[in-house]
């Protein structure tokens, strides 16, 4: 599945949003359920991601969600496909209805009306939960080693923050970026120990607030202070204003 947000609410307008975020992460439907999220910053990301997203959905047979934004849905770059997969090198799917040819039929059936045998399902659910936790968390830092300030973006948002932190690097601060990659499961580990040595934490979303509650310190844990842009003014992210966003918190503490 992909969705390519745009501003809302309703049909709203064509300029790149991140709105959609609570929906992507927190499952847009009934059901105790998780869907695999994946946020590209790049065309060519998009088409990685996608590929990859087929992979993750066959090997979980769980739904994997490519969250864009308008910004990649209307921009050209140069793609490259990188690889190609061969359909008769996946696994054999024990579970698929192809003839039950010298096997015994199988049924797929989402139906379900006993409580024990509900409560099963939900359990072995859950457990696929916790390995994707464990095994598909996706993020790419950098400088968030020694940074005294971190910001936290996706999506194209990070592409615009990573100008800006740039600028500010000239300027003689040590700034560090943590782009998740995947926005469930989120990189809570890596988070939280940037927020145990970092003097500030930022969080930078087109949309008034999503993803920051999820990077606050009740969650991370950790020791730095969070502040999230997020709101109008970030519906079309400036570098200009988070160097300056930046700038200000350094001489803040002086």
């Amino acid at each position: 599945m992909s969705n390519i947000i745009r501003g809302g609410p309703g049909l709203g307008g064509i300029q790149p949003a991140q709105s959609d975020y609570f929906q992507a992460t927190r499952g847009g439907g009934h059901g105790d359920y998780r869907t695999l999220v994946l946020a590209p910053k790049s065309v060519q990301e998009a088409v990685d991601l996608t590929q990859e997203a087929f992979e993750l959905a066959d090997k979980y047979r769980n739904p994997v969600l490519i969250l864009g934004d308008g910004m990649i849905g209307q921009m050209m770059e140069p793609v490259e496909f990188k690889k190609s997969v061969d359909p008769t090198d996946l696994p054999q799917k024990e579970w698929a209805t192809d003839g039950a040819k010298d096997r015994d039929p199988n049924i797929i059936n989402s139906l379900g009306l006993q409580p024990e045998g509900l409560e099963d399902h939900n359990l072995k659910l859950k457990k696929k939960y916790e390995e994707m936790e464990k095994n598909e968390v996706r993020v790419e830092t950098d400088g968030v080693e020694d940074a005294d300030y971190v910001i936290v973006a996706y999506g194209t948002t990070s592409r615009i923050v990573m100008s800006a932190i740039n600028m500010a690097r000239e300027q003689g601060l040590k700034v560090g970026l943590i782009r998740p990659i995947s926005l469930y499961p989120f990189p809570m580990d890596v988070i939280g120990a940037a927020s145990e040595k970092a003097k500030f934490m930022l969080t930078v979303e087109m949309s008034t607030g999503q993803m920051g509650g999820r990077c606050a310190p009740g969650e991370a844990m950790g020791a730095a202070r969070f502040i999230s842009l997020a709101g109008p003014e970030e519906w079309c992210p400036r570098q200009k204003r988070f160097t300056s966003k930046l700038m200000e918190l350094a001489g803040g503490e002086k």
